[in-house]
């Protein structure tokens, strides 16, 4: 489906090569500042557990616990991203990545307080949603108006490029050096390669759109204003129904396999099949969406993801090419949605909001993933088996992409020009 009327003019792939041309340091920053801050420590944290549990006698229980420091992270973000829409993202960016690379040298020279450690776990948590994509998506949103959807899939595939690198990397320093140099090339990484990528490159659009002219304004919507509008809803609702069970599918994607008769090994094989998958999702997403209705590229993906979900729990047992191709619909399906919520947020709201907007959505991401993961754990020891959840989940998957659709056209942004 065409875009419908509404959506800027385009001029196809050499006005995208042409905005890329001029503006690819800030994609290139966005890029590394997503992947080398503290969202990268969600990929190489559980290499931690054992070193500190030896180190300083700790439960698995008690480093777990620090987990927790996520959804204290997910309640601050719709107020974080007010004051980023209020003050602009450079100086939230480099001020949050300092603190960010101080709290990796601070767990560096820890000294057995696991209260410490929590400390430093909230803070980074918190502080590190300063080049989250409350930041870099915004950066990214108002420097590519004709490539939005591409460039915001490129900027965030710094996380899928820093979970496939970083944790061989770790591992074989801490295997050398001590799990204290694991966190100092956390800091190193931060202080050297993504905050000079920042301080350089980022906050000097030369787009159409102008980005300096779209920094927060006086006359910024008030709360009231943005959740009176059922639009945010939809949106919020929408991200919820379709990060929930795919965060649930994952979380327990290798047991659901096993379940199904796979041998560890090659569950476990699958199980990265699927982030290779998500990020190929993510690119073809953009891409599509930059030429087509956004709503309905959300639809197609979530009726994928609904399917593959169909197949894991209608085939009782799975053979190699069944369960492969189950796991790349949903693979795929988790890419699109990762991408299709911030460029939603850009395209029906605009940049002036956009970090409200997308903190109030991972609010809501948040929230559902670990209902959705802990009731999905539920619904197997009660039933033996994950079949009916999985069912479930599909339902939520497609249900995600309907609402999608309540948003209806796009509307005329003045800062879309």
């Amino acid at each position: 489906m065409k875009e419908p009327t509404g959506a800027p003019a385009s001029h196809g792939w050499q006005g995208a090569i042409d905005e890329w041309r001029v503006n690819w340091r800030i994609g290139l920053a966005a890029f590394l500042s997503i992947g080398l801050s503290f969202g990268a420590y969600q990929s190489i944290s559980s290499l931690f557990v054992l070193p500190l549990q030896e180190a300083f006698g700790w439960s698995r229980t008690e480093i777990a616990f620090a987990y927790n420091a996520a959804m204290l992270s997910a309640v601050s973000s719709p107020f974080l991203g007010r004051i980023i829409d209020r003050f602009g993202t450079r100086r939230i960016m480099l001020g949050g990545m300092a603190i960010t690379g101080f709290v990796y040298v601070g767990m560096a020279t820890m000294n057995g307080s696991l209260a410490l450690y929590y400390l430093y776990c909230a803070m980074a948590a918190v502080i590190g949603l300063s080049a989250s994509g409350l930041t870099c998506s915004r950066v990214v949103s108002q420097s590519f108006i004709r490539s939005r959807g591409f460039s915001l899939a490129v900027a965030r595939s710094g996380l899928a490029l820093a979970a496939a690198v970083l944790p061989p990397v770790l591992f074989a320093v801490m295997a050398r050096y001590g799990w204290r140099a694991g966190y100092m090339v956390e800091a190193l990484l931060v202080f050297f390669v993504a905050l000079p990528a920042v301080y350089f490159w980022m906050g000097h659009s030369r787009s159409p759109a102008g980005a300096e002219r779209l920094r927060a304004a006086t006359d910024m919507p008030g709360w009231l204003a943005l959740l009176s509008n059922r639009k945010v809803w939809y949106l919020c609702l929408a991200a919820g129904l379709g990060y929930a069970p795919a965060t649930a599918v994952m979380s327990q994607l290798q047991p659901i396999l096993i379940n199904k008769g796979l041998a560890p090994g090659a569950a476990a094989s699958l199980v990265g099949m699927a982030g290779l998958s998500s990020l190929g999702g993510a690119v073809l997403t953009g891409t599509l969406v930059d030429r087509f209705w956004a709503p309905a590229i959300a639809l197609l993906f979530a009726a994928g993801s609904a399917l593959g979900t169909v197949l894991l729990a209608l085939n009782p047992t799975l053979d190699g090419p069944t369960a492969a191709a189950a796991i790349l619909l949903i693979g795929v399906g988790l890419g699109a949605e990762i991408d299709i919520v911030a460029y939603m947020v850009a395209r029906y709201f605009g940049v002036k909001v956009f970090s409200t907007l997308y903190g109030l959505t991972v609010f809501f991401i948040a929230t559902s993933s670990a209902l959705g993961a802990s009731l999905l754990g539920v619904a197997y020891d009660r039933a033996g088996n994950y079949d009916m959840a999985l069912l479930v989940i599909a339902a939520a998957f497609l249900s995600a992409g309907l609402v999608y659709l309540l948003l209806g056209r796009y509307p005329v942004l003045d800062n879309d020009a």
